[in-house]
Parts: structure tokens; C-alpha cells; sequence
């Protein structure tokens, strides 16, 4: 199969590091002997696969990016990789190149919600397998965190930093930040979270999920507020200004986000107004700047960890099994945890971002161990 240096095109074909792409591929049919070969050892030897990504200006996703392309290269397979540039727009044009290219699996990581159904219409026309990120896509199975569950441990942690500060509903103001281009199998973290967190803190009048809609912006008056915080680090400290401007300065202010570039946001958000003393936020992601956060500061105190950069070898695993024609469940998803500095350099040698060891993936994610990927790069429990 031959291998060319792939270009960028009017769409935004994204130029990651080390990216390649096949000359041809075996999208709808496959070749049998490399499934097999795939679902038993690991072996993606050709295979091909195309991977869209939300924006290319969250490095974040670009990071993950580059892992999944240099995974899969490690393990013969070939991958295109595709930028879907925030928008619906060139989101549907990347879905008709990624249909024409004939891939043997299509990895869809949306930019916006709204264009989904469309987007997945045409995987199902062209009878391509497809896996679909963080948010759904009809006819793809669903790689993602468990939201409710990962924001629930997340707000059992950050009340607890709370009650040693000795903030509760008299002092603090809870802020939570949507993405709301990224729609509701997402925003139901910074919901549940909230939810989780009224049951826990004292004084907090408890609100259910389900009642903070995508337009509240005042959940309970003084102590909690809904903002479109976005997934960068502008939009972050835009929403954070203008948040900040509605809170009494002799409150504490608890900010959770759904992003780890928002976050990086916020904060400069809070120092900008002097407020970082009396200040802390949650993070999404596990980033390097969290990471750096956490261990250094008491502003940046807990992060919701799914080890995202890490997906790629989880998406191949995904993708081995769909090539293979594996059962694949519904939702699968990443190893969950808490960080915070206590545990931190638990995962990651400490003072820096190199893993030490994911935790086991959950029960109904195991089945990606039957693969013979994730033994490949040895950085997860249970992979023996």
C-alpha cells in the first residue's frame, strides 16, 4: 500500500505530525484477514482510518490528534486526519471526503451537535463502520466519558475542598460553564455536577439536573450561575469577566468547566480582577497546564480526568473491534478519576505530564482489551 504525505485542502485537512495517508483503503468490505488479525494481536497492518477533530485551535485536540496518528502508525495502520473547524459547515464537507476516501472505520469528533444526525446519515448511506466522540452521532457507537458519574466524583471532591476552606452557601457562588455548541450528552457534566454539588454543600438549595436548562443563566439567586464558557481559552475568560461582574467581591466563587483550555481562561479571568484568593476551579481534561495547576497553586484544585490525551489508543482499540465486526455496547469509555494534589503524581511522575499508569477501564469497556492494542502500549491496568 502507498504511502504519500497528505495535503491540506479548502476544507481543512489538519497537518498533524507524522500524518499519512493511503493511497487506497477497504472501507465498506474490509480486508478480513487484517480484522482478524487486528481483533486477536494488535496488528492494524492495513487498515486505514479517518479521524475528524472538533477545531483545530484547541491544542488540546490536536494533541490527541497526534497520538492516535502515531499509535496507529506504530501499529501498521494508516490514518487521515480532518478538521472540522467549529463548524457545521465544514463539519458535512468532511464527512462527504472522509465517505470518499472508503476508510475502514470513520472516527467522527464533532465540532457542533446540530449537524450530527446529518453527519451520520451519510456514514449509514455509504455503509461505512463509524465511532463516534464525546458527542452522539446516529448509527455510531459512542466513545465517551460516563458525564453523570465522572462530574458526581468531581463534586463529592471539590465540596470536600470546600468544607476545609470553610465555604459553604452563605460565602460562594458556584459557577458552571456549558459548551453549547457541543449540546447535551456533554453539558450534562457541568448540570450533574451542580446537581451533585447542591446535595453536598451546606446551606446549597439542591436543584436537580434536569431544572438548569441550556438558556438558565441564574440557577438559585447568590449561589449559582450557568455561562457559555465555550472550549477555548478567549471565550473562557470573556464569560468569566462578565460573570465576575455579577458577584459580590466579598464572595467566594467555585468555577467548574468543561474544558481544560476554558479553564486556563478563567483563570486569567480571576487574576485579572484580583479574586484568585478567593477562587477555585475544576478542570476537564487532564492537560498539562492542569496538571501544572494542581500540583503548584490552590486555585486550580480538582480536575475531571478521563486521560483524554490518551483516547487514541482507546479509538483504536474501538476501531480494531468495529473493523473486526465485534459487538460493540452503546457507550465506551475512558479509565475515570479525580486528580488532585494528593494523588496527582499518582498517575504522572511527579513535577511532570509522563504517565505512569491509567487506572482499569470500567466494566462495560473492557471488552477493548480483547483486542491486543492497549497491551501494545502498557500504561493501563488490567492490559496484561
Amino acid at each position: 500500500m502507498k504511502r504519500h504525505a497528505f495535503r491540506l485542502t479548502a476544507v481543512s485537512v489538519i497537518a498533524v505530525a507524522g500524518l499519512v495517508t493511503a493511497g487506497c483503503s477497504s472501507g465498506t468490505g474490509g480486508d478480513s484477514a487484517a480484522t482478524d488479525s487486528a481483533l486477536a494481536s494488535g496488528d492494524l497492518t492495513g487498515l486505514t482510518f479517518a479521524f475528524a477533530i472538533p477545531t483545530s485551535a484547541a491544542e488540546v485536540y490536536v494533541n490527541q490528534a497526534d497520538t492516535f496518528v502515531k499509535q496507529a502508525e506504530e501499529l501498521g495502520a494508516t490514518v487521515e486526519v480532518y478538521d472540522n473547524a467549529g463548524d457545521a459547515t465544514t463539519m458535512l464537507s468532511n464527512a462527504d471526503l472522509m465517505v470518499a476516501s472508503d476508510p475502514d472505520v470513520i472516527i467522527e469528533f464533532p465540532s457542533v451537535a446540530d449537524a450530527t444526525t446529518r453527519v451520520g446519515q451519510k456514514f449509514t448511506d455509504a455503509g461505512i463502520p463509524c465511532i463516534a466522540v464525546n458527542v452522539p452521532v446516529e448509527g455510531c457507537p459512542l466513545f465517551n466519558f460516563d458525564q453523570p458519574y465522572l462530574s458526581g466524583l468531581g463534586a463529592e471532591a471539590m465540596a470536600a475542598q470546600m468544607a476545609d476552606r470553610g465555604w459553604d452557601a452563605s460565602n460562594t457562588t458556584v459557577v458552571i460553564g456549558q459548551a453549547s455548541e457541543l449540546g447535551a450528552s456533554v453539558n450534562i457534566a457541568a448540570t450533574a455536577f451542580y446537581a451533585k454539588l447542591s446535595e453536598l454543600v451546606p446551606g446549597m438549595t439542591k436543584v436537580s439536573s434536569d431544572d438548569i436548562q441550556p438558556t438558565t443563566t441564574v440557577i438559585t439567586p447568590d449561589e449559582g450561575l450557568q455561562g457559555d464558557l465555550g472550549l477555548t481559552i478567549d471565550s473562557g475568560y470573556d464569560a468569566t469577566l462578565a460573570a465576575l461582574q455579577t458577584i459580590p467581591k466579598d464572595r467566594n466563587v467555585v468555577i467548574y468547566t468543561v474544558s481544560d483550555d476554558t479553564t486556563v481562561g478563567v483563570l486569567r479571568a480571576l487574576d485579572n480582577q484580583g479574586r484568585t484568593e478567593q477562587a477555585m476551579v475544576s478542570g476537564y481534561g487532564g492537560s498539562t497546564d492542569a496538571l501544572k495547576n494542581i500540583r503548584e497553586g490552590d486555585v486550580w484544585v480538582t480536575e475531571q480526568m478521563g486521560f483524554f490525551a490518551y483516547w487514541g489508543e482507546f479509538l483504536l482499540s474501538m476501531a480494531a473491534a468495529t473493523a473486526a465486526g465485534a459487538d460493540i455496547p452503546e457507550l465506551t469509555s475512558p479509565p475515570m478519576v479525580i486528580l488532585e494534589k494528593d494523588n496527582v503524581d499518582t498517575f504522572f511522575e511527579p513535577g511532570t505530564d509522563t504517565l505512569i499508569q491509567m487506572p482499569e477501564l470500567p466494566e462495560s469497556s473492557k471488552y477493548l482489551y480483547d483486542t491486543g492494542i492497549l497491551q501494545k502500549f502498557g500504561n493501563i491496568a488490567g492490559a496484561e
